[in-house]
């Protein structure tokens, strides 16, 4: 499967360094897969320091782009996807953000669940990173759970891009096009956007399914649509995904670990008030596993 992963950063050259050692750690398994870089621009951007990490790297590279300007995230995730989806022909994709630190054996974790989900018609996006409840242990290795939060890393397929995409471009060309993030109509996006697709009848998978037919599906952010809800590009990926009748499952214990404490959409009170500081062991050097369970099956 011709696959490429992809980093997008901005302003974080300190801990961006830190995730280019974490993935010269998967090297190994990097060997057939093909690196990107798309950094955003404008004023704060920190495009030459990065770059210049990314060129002094061992990690081989098949590409950066600079952004000529500040697309913000949901321009530049969106657009780093329809360059490698529709414009290079790359069949799957992994995602990983500037501040998400890849442990040993991250990327033969992901894509270890991914080859292993594709035998559901249910599950739409993977992810080996999670943020633990409880103390992970080597028994929870091969545990897997449904999650709508933290899109700071996914494996995604083209098969399912292409049915989620059509939602991505016109939120991308409503809300973010020509639009400062401080001018975004977050109303706006709620109210005629997502509140619409809230109230249609989600799509039920007819394939071979990982969940239960009788599992409950309400929408990401609950079963009402409250004014605090996000509006990111995130949040319009994971309300793309349960409209199509796709899950997201997580590995239950992380294989990386996120540092982003300031960042444009963060400071250390709101990483505290996540968990964030209480994310658990993430370096596991156990043999990786090639199949996965739900926690009530085992």
């Amino acid at each position: 499967m011709k696959t490429a992963l992809f980093t997008a950063s901005f302003n974080r050259p300190d801990i961006f360094l830190e995730v280019l050692k974490g993935l010269e750690q998967n090297s190994d398994d990097l060997e057939n897969i093909d690196v990107f870089h798309y950094i955003d621009g404008g004023a704060g951007s920190k495009q030459k320091e990065i770059a210049a990490h990314i060129e002094a790297s061992k990690l081989p590279c098949a590409g950066i782009v600079l952004r000529e300007e500040n697309y913000g995230v949901g321009r530049n995730l969106i657009g780093a996807r329809r360059d490698l989806f529709d414009n290079k022909g790359y069949e799957r994709i992994i995602l990983v953000e500037e501040d998400l630190i890849p442990g040993p054996n991250f990327i033969k974790t992901t894509l270890h669940l991914a080859n292993w989900a594709k035998q559901y018609d249910d599950v739409g996006m993977v992810q080996a990173w999670n943020l633990p409840k409880e103390k992970m242990t080597e028994d929870h290795l091969d545990l897997v759970e449904p999650s709508h939060t933290h899109f700071v890393t996914y494996c995604l397929d083209v098969d399912v891009w292409d049915e989620i995409k059509d939602t991505l471009y016109e939120y991308e060309n409503k809300y973010l096009t020509g639009v400062s993030y401080q001018n975004k109509k977050w109303r706006a996006i709620r109210k005629k956007f997502m509140k619409p697709r809230y109230f249609t009848e989600r799509n039920i998978r007819k394939g071979s399914l990982l969940l239960p037919k009788d599992y409950v599906h309400p929408p990401p952010f609950g079963p009402k649509l409250k004014r605090t809800v996000p509006t990111g590009q995130d949040a319009i990926t994971s309300l793309a995904l349960w409209e199509k009748g796709f899950v997201r499952i997580v590995t239950l214990a992380p294989r990386a670990l996120l540092k982003g404490e300031y960042g444009v959409h963060c400071n250390p009170e709101i990483f505290d008030s996540l968990g964030l500081n209480n994310q658990g062991e993430y370096v596991w050097q156990q043999p990786v596993p090639t199949k996965f369970n739900l926690p009530s099956k085992r």
